[in-house]
């Protein structure tokens, strides 16, 4: 058990822009390898609730073999779930541009650890991240769009990077509630990931020189039950 925590504490240090594929882009090469390969290509890449990454994604691929014009693909540590060839409510997506697999480069997590950045830097709090992964409709780029939720669900903020340099494209915008919220309940005034750590965090964070390192040991605490990374929080 702490061998696989501190495997994720070692994953959210990496640096952004890895070049092994992460947990989003891995999922391709194995649709490469499905009988609809030929005919489908994928569209929209979607990962829900992500805290910091999801337990799945959703892969949705135009595919003119498939009911609807559309098909549904569900995987969870790179192996598939679940497929469906829905008749409603993604049909439109039939019609956008496929995402050029040769200029991903820059998978969720790399990602997350930018929006993680760019959060505590406006010390804007946040539960978890919906990721979603498309082509722009004019410049055919493969974006990344991120949007923040509290713990109780409300939207925090959102933010769009480049999935092919991990470059902001548009900066983080904070929700104009989200800020109401913080001010009128102080307890919610967390910066970065998991409100429940922001709050344990808040003020020791901002009194050591490598608030990075703190993260991860308060990360290390709440899996494990032990912080080995990083310094303590101070009592006051």
């Amino acid at each position: 058990m702490f061998q696989k925590s501190f495997r994720i504490l070692l994953a959210l240090a990496a640096g952004v822009g890895a070049a092994t594929a992460g947990p989003a882009l891995s999922g391709i090469k194995v649709l490469e390898s499905q009988p609809y390969a030929a005919t489908a290509k994928v569209v929209e890449i979607r990962g829900e609730r992500g805290a910091p990454q999801p337990q799945e994604w959703i892969y949705l691929l135009s595919d003119s073999s498939a009911r609807g014009g559309v098909r549904e693909v569900v995987m969870t540590n790179g192996k598939i779930t679940s497929e469906r060839t829905p008749l409603r409510g993604l049909a439109e997506l039939a019609g956008h541009a496929p995402l050029d697999a040769s200029a991903l480069a820059t998978d969720a997590d790399a990602i997350f650890q930018t929006v993680h950045k760019e959060a505590t830097r406006a010390e804007l709090g946040f539960d978890w991240i919906d990721y979603t992964l498309r082509a722009d409709p004019d410049s055919r780029e493969p974006l990344w769009t991120v949007k923040l939720y509290d713990r109780m669900g409300a939207p925090v903020g959102t933010m769009r990077l480049s999935a092919r340099k991990g470059t902001v494209v548009d900066p983080l915008q904070p929700d104009p509630d989200a800020r109401a919220r913080a001010q009128a309940t102080p307890i919610s005034r967390g910066a970065g990931i998991l409100d429940n750590v922001g709050r344990a965090a808040g003020r020791a964070a901002k009194s050591t020189s490598d608030s990075a390192l703190y993260f991860l040991g308060t990360l290390q605490e709440e899996i494990v039950g032990e912080r080995t990374i990083g310094p303590k929080e101070k009592e006051e």
